[in-house]
């Protein structure tokens, strides 16, 4: 699972599928990084982000804590998508997502 954290030397790799968040800004950005580090053979890199989002239910009593946390993570993938070729795509599913959990990224709640 850390195998692209520091101190790891991925010569090359144009293709990575991240499983699972880490709510450590460094690790991430170093994550992101020995993927989208240049090379002279590579133009692109292909960065594919899983997140998974459970069934919030608004008459759960962790409702808050639940829409919480998918908040944080929605935040992250909207950061990091704001710097891809296809940030439009990633942006109209995120907007779906919010509008389903009734969630605002752009302003405090």
């Amino acid at each position: 699972m850390k195998c692209l954290d520091e101190g790891v030397d991925v010569p090359r790799a144009e293709l990575a599928i991240f499983c699972t968040s880490t709510g450590n800004p460094r690790q991430f950005v170093q994550r992101r990084g020995r993927i989208l580090r240049q090379h002279p053979d590579k133009q692109f890199a292909y960065i594919h982000d899983l997140v998974v989002i459970p069934e919030v239910n608004p008459n759960s009593d962790s409702y808050e804590m639940e829409r919480s946390m998918l908040k944080k993570e929605l935040e992250r993938v909207n950061n990091f998508s704001l710097l891809s070729e296809n940030s439009s795509h990633t942006v109209d599913v995120l907007l779906d997502t919010m509008n389903h959990y009734n969630l605002n990224l752009y302003h405090n709640e």
